[in-house]
């Protein structure tokens, strides 16, 4: 039984330890992604998204990055990287930290190498010499005869795959993490409006904190040439109705609270009301040209207006009040600041004046620090693997008689035989002229 368990395990071990499931698995999801480009994603677009046909939303093609089955092929991807980045630690780890000179002639580098004689001391003594100058870790063997070292320079460089390829788990479990524990929603609320976060319109995952969001003020900010400056937001954030913090943001300049960020997405027109119905009052803020509207409570009248200039140049407001369903409206006029009127009987209006609506973009995603440290380590990756390879230069010096000896020197340089050659010339070339 433990016989088989074992050999089961081996077998596991060895298909996740695959290039071939590696590359299998990229080009797998590198065609689903090429799916989610063309076909419109219901968290990237929605409208599209709902114009697409039936068939593809029934197969889950309009939300493919969320399904199950793309998050478990990035989980086997992910699983693959780390059992292949498990089975090189160690490699990478002696290449790095244990190399030892050679002991045989047969270990030092055979694809660049070259021979130098002369004198055993001198041979000795230039060698560490040009090592010293030209900045090598060095280490030479404990035996006398026959004498041998190992130097490395740029060492870390061996890292380089490594981290590359554990930067891509790192990515992806940030990637999850915004997926699974984040959300993305919109909301437009005027000026005086306070509204729960929970409340909101959310186009991905689900809200969980309790907080509520106040709209100080909104304002669409112009320059003295008539360019416009910027939106502007004065809001609040409050708990249990205690204000926690506050801030006026505007167009790339959000407010982050407990990692729920805040972006003025966009900005329009309003106005603000007072409404009293038997004695009590209560504001009312209504958007411009209709996109909003006012139904007082235990009435079926519903109030819309459109911003308007009178000729005096001073600001007003259209209404126009409809009943139930129909759609002719029943009542309509134009207000001025200050002005009262009464509403079918039902209730009394006062324009307050104009107010500003903000647009607001809320997200939050916990897995965007992972995903830095990801592009982070990726890009150190990088560098390491393409602008950091690691140079090693071994030899083996024999003695020919009790004065005369042969060095045989090679250079390993990874992935680059030129840069090897180069800087085995470079060595050989400084101890000949030390020796002469």
């Amino acid at each position: 039984m433990e016989e088989n368990s074992n050999s089961l395990s081996e077998r596991v071990w060895k298909t996740f330890s695959s290039m071939k499931l590696g590359l299998a698995l990229l080009g797998i999801i590198a065609l689903v992604s090429a799916i989610g480009t063309v076909i419109p994603q219901e968290a990237m677009d929605p409208e599209k998204a709902q114009a697409v046909s039936g068939l593809w939303k029934t197969l889950g093609l309009t939300h493919l990055y969320s399904t199950l089955g793309f998050r478990l092929l990035l989980g086997l991807l992910c699983i693959n990287l780390i059992v292949c980045s498990t089975q090189r630690l160690k490699s990478i780890y002696l290449r790095t930290f244990k190399l030892t000179p050679p002991s045989k002639l047969v270990q030092v580098p055979q694809k660049n190498r070259q021979v130098v004689k002369g004198e055993l001391v001198a041979l000795r003594e230039s060698v560490q010499e040009v090592m010293i100058q030209k900045g090598f870790r060095f280490t030479l063997s404990d035996q006398s005869e026959p004498w041998s070292f190992i130097a490395t320079k740029r060492r870390l460089g061996n890292w380089g795959s490594l981290i590359t390829h554990l930067s891509f788990v790192v990515l992806v479990v940030g990637a999850l993490l915004g997926s699974l524990l984040g959300f993305k929603g919109y909301f437009m609320e005027g000026a005086g409006s306070t509204i729960p976060i929970q409340s909101i319109e959310v186009s991905k995952g689900t809200v969980s904190e309790t907080f509520s969001v106040r709209i100080n003020s909104a304002e669409d900010r112009l320059l003295p040439n008539g360019e416009r400056d910027n939106w502007y937001t004065d809001m609040s954030i409050l708990e249990k109705g205690k204000e926690v913090t506050r801030k006026t943001i505007s167009v790339n300049h959000p407010l982050v609270y407990n990692g729920v960020s805040f972006y003025q997405a966009s900005y329009a027109d309003g106005a603000v009301f007072t409404s009293e119905i038997k004695g009590q009052k209560s504001p009312v803020v209504l958007r411009n040209k209709g996109e909003s509207y006012y139904q007082a409570p235990g009435t079926d009248l519903y109030l819309v207006i459109n911003l308007a200039k009178s000729s005096s140049q001073q600001q007003g407001v259209l209404f126009q009040v409809y009943k139930g369903t129909g759609a002719n409206p029943i009542q309509s006029g134009q207000l001025k600041t200050g002005e009262t009127i009464d509403v079918q009987g039902a209730y009394r209006l006062t324009f307050d004046g104009l107010a500003g609506f903000s647009g607001l973009q809320v997200k939050k995603d916990p897995g965007v620090s992972v995903i830095w440290l990801g592009c982070g380590l990726l890009l150190i990756g990088l560098l390491l693997a393409f602008y950091w390879q690691p140079l090693v230069i071994s030899g083996m010096v024999q003695a020919e008689n009790e004065k005369q000896g042969t060095l045989t020197v090679g250079a390993l340089a990874g992935k680059m035989p030129d840069s090897a050659r180069e800087a085995l010339e470079q060595f050989v070339s400084s101890v000949t002229k030390m020796i002469r």
